[in-house]
């Protein structure tokens, strides 16, 4: 070869030389550009030759999964051990062969795989998505596999919360849709352009309508609403949505609705509301819609109550006005809410709405006695508004409205509400000022007896001597109009005029055979006779033992708490009507008793009670003779007895239609020595008052005036007749 030739040779490899290391920079500085772009990826990239060998990964990739080339000459078989890969449920280790890498260089392609990986770098895991290819030379021949991959573990924590958040927000959806369809009031939601766009079923049953496509200045005619009082179409532009769409607010509209679903028609009261947008510009409205027909009727059946409790509360409030007995009554707190009229006579101005014991003055309330002040805490309305029922507690009452003073028997009783809670009080005062009067004249009178003791015993006894005068005129009569003893005369004279031939007289004489006959009836006629005289003989004995019971009696007077026996009232009253029976039967007067409401058997004095019992029939059969004496007796006379139980009391009434009692006679009927009769002495009644006062009862003359008859009325307190018989008999 030539100088030349190789100069030439030399530089064309000089030249070679230079674009060779061109070419070496040039893919250096490509290299390198590579390398930093692989090396700035945000996913992970792994390449490996066919035995598993990393050829390449990116610090993404090894601080992942903590893989690369430092690690060595792992095995693909080793991967899922050595690396840590596990299934999505992070429990699961994922084999080797199911690896993307693996089947890249496998040369299958893989595609978002999920894996769940722990390692050193990563000790709490990490979620990652893996793509895999294989890798191939420029034949076409397989030399190897690459994986991609990225880190979704907060992807996947967001996917968690978004579930949870739909599943919430589905349950939400649900739970107001349940509770949208099952409200009690219809509500419509109107858009901006005034079309429904969502209503409930009750909307839908309230209205009878089909709401979809439906425009608010359909509503009107589609719906039929009514102004309640015109009667005609409501305006479209005072619906409460179309004022909510103007952004006004509507509140409880009543409008009148009736359609051909709706034949009979409802009430309704709407409700609407603007909805606004997050610019506050109103994009649609709301309407509430409620049935209150149901409520209309009970409004107009409440207007028809409230007038007619309020005729009888007026009623009632005159009644309370006007009944004689005072009632107060008090709250739960003592304080006064209501009293009527005769409570304001007998307490005094009440002062209304403040507590009780403001009224209740120390100088108001006493004893009987008017001088012993009665206790606040023993008063019926305190005690009622404690809770406790008080009956016939009687007080005296001095204030300025009875400057003398009043005598009143007060009964209390609680006040409850449905639970049976103390309320508060009510207490009745009824007025016993004439009665306690009547009593004191009464006992005035019984002070004044006791002194005339001796016209009481000549009175009662000369009642009873009577009795037996009676009793032997009757036998004087019988003997003076004796029809008997000249019968028998005759008949012995005949018998003496025939002694020798007694025997043919009464056979053959026609006189004679009389004899017999006359002999049976005459007989007859005695016995007849002998019973009127023995129950003649029998009831002058009866009143002799009447007197000596008498004067038994008055002895024992001062001891008024004498023996008491159970005696049977009824047999009691027919033994004082047989003492009288003579003067009764004379006159044909009529007895009546009604006794079947009381117990037979009382325990009392039986010889006083007796002996005010002939007292009183005397009393009335005198009053009887008196009416008939001056020709004003219209009907057959009469006597009743009638005994009953009136609150405590035993009652007994004894009524005559005889001349009655004046008026102004009333109060003075039973002291000593009155008497409206021209040979009366005034001790009859007098002598029953002081029995009936002495032995704890009350007594009273009931007559409407002259010619209307009178009622005595006795009364007892039923304990002293029949609980202490009970305890003494036990």
């Amino acid at each position: 070869m030539s100088k030349e030739e190789l100069k030439r040779e030399n530089e064309a490899l000089k030249a070679t030389n230079r674009k060779l290391e061109n070419q070496v920079k040039e893919m250096e500085s490509q290299l390198k550009l590579m390398q930093t772009i692989f090396d700035s990826l945000s996913e992970g990239v792994v390449a490996t030759n066919l035995e598993g060998e990393f050829l390449a990964a990116n610090p993404v990739a090894q601080n992942i999964v903590g893989m690369g080339p430092s690690d060595g000459d792992g095995r693909a078989e080793e991967w899922s051990q050595t690396y840590r890969t596990f299934y999505p449920d992070r429990v699961t280790q994922m084999p080797s062969t199911e690896l993307p890498l693996y089947k890249a260089i496998h040369g299958e392609i893989s595609n978002e795989v999920e894996i769940f990986v722990r390692n050193p770098n990563q000790p709490d895991g990490v979620f990652i998505s893996v793509n895999g290819r294989p890798l191939y030379d420029e034949t076409g021949g397989l030399i190897g596999g690459v994986v991609t991959f990225r880190d979704v573990t907060q992807l996947k924590r967001y996917q968690g919360q978004l579930e949870t958040t739909v599943s919430d927000l589905q349950t939400q959806n649900s739970l107001m849709d349940a509770i949208f369809n099952s409200i009690s009031d219809g509500v419509i939601v109107a858009n901006k352009e005034g079309k429904y766009v969502l209503f409930n079923e009750t909307a839908r049953e309230i209205t009878g309508q089909d709401l979809e496509d439906v425009y608010i200045p359909q509503a009107s005619k589609k719906f039929g609403l009514f102004h309640p009082e015109s009667g005609e179409f409501y305006p479209v532009d005072e619906l409460p949505l179309a004022q909510a769409l103007r952004g006004k607010h509507a509140d409880d509209v009543e409008i009148l609705m009736r359609n051909q679903q709706l034949p009979n028609e409802i009430h309704t009261s709407i409700t609407g509301r603007p909805i606004y947008d997050e610019n506050g510009v109103v994009s649609g409205a709301v309407a509430a819609i409620r049935d209150i027909s149901q409520f209309k009727k009970t409004e107009e059946r409440l207007e028809i109550t409230n007038a007619q409790l309020k005729v009888q509360t007026q009623l009632l409030h005159s009644v309370f006005h006007s009944i004689s007995d005072g009632v107060v009554v008090a709250g739960e707190t003592s304080n006064i809410v209501m009293a009527n009229l005769s409570s304001k006579r007998m307490i005094g101005p009440i002062p209304f709405l403040k507590s009780s014991d403001e009224w209740f003055k120390p100088d108001l309330y006493f004893y009987p006695d008017k001088v012993t002040p009665f206790p606040l805490e023993e008063h019926p309305l305190f005690k009622a508004i404690w809770g406790k029922s008080t009956d016939g507690v009687e007080m005296f009452i001095q204030n300025d409205e009875a400057s003398d003073g009043i005598y009143v028997s007060v009964s209390g009783r609680p006040l409850q509400d449905r639970d049976t809670n103390w309320k508060g009080g009510v207490a009745v005062f009824h007025d016993l000022t004439d009665r306690v009067n009547r009593e004191t004249a009464l006992a005035q009178a019984f002070a004044q007896g006791r002194l005339e003791i001796v016209d009481t015993i000549l009175h009662n006894i000369g009642n009873a001597i009577n009795s037996v005068s009676v009793g032997i005129d009757t036998i004087h009569h019988q003997l003076t109009n004796d029809r008997l003893t000249p019968r028998l005369t005759a008949l012995a004279k005949a018998i003496e005029q025939h002694q020798n031939d007694f025997s043919d007289y009464i056979k053959n004489d026609p006189q004679g055979q009389k004899v017999l006959p006359f002999i049976l009836t005459l007989a007859a006629d005695f016995n007849v006779v002998k019973q009127q005289w023995e129950g003649t003989v029998q009831r002058i004995r009866d009143r002799t033992g009447h007197i000596v019971d008498i004067i038994r009696t008055q002895n024992a007077h001062n001891a008024i708490s004498g023996t008491r026996k159970d005696i049977d009232l009824v047999v009691v009253i027919s033994d004082a009507i047989k003492v009288l029976q003579d003067s009764i039967g004379k006159r044909q007067i009529r007895i009546e008793m009604d006794c079947d409401d009381v117990p037979r058997e009382i325990r009392i004095q039986e010889s006083p009670f007796h002996q005010m019992l002939v007292n009183l029939i005397k009393n009335s059969i005198e009053a009887i003779d008196e009416l008939a004496a001056s020709g004003g007796l219209s009907e057959a006379p009469r006597i009743q007895f009638r005994a009953y139980i009136e609150d405590d009391f035993l009652c007994l009434d004894i009524t005559d239609n005889g001349i009655g009692i004046d008026p102004e006679d009333i109060s003075k009927i039973f002291s000593a020595g009155f008497t409206t009769k021209k040979e009366g002495s005034g001790l009859g009644l007098h002598s029953s008052a002081n029995f009936v006062i002495g032995f704890g009862g009350r007594i009273q003359a009931l007559s409407e005036g002259r010619g209307k008859g009178t009622t005595i009325q006795i009364k007892f307190r039923y304990d002293s007749i029949y609980r202490s018989a009970y305890k003494e008999s036990t």
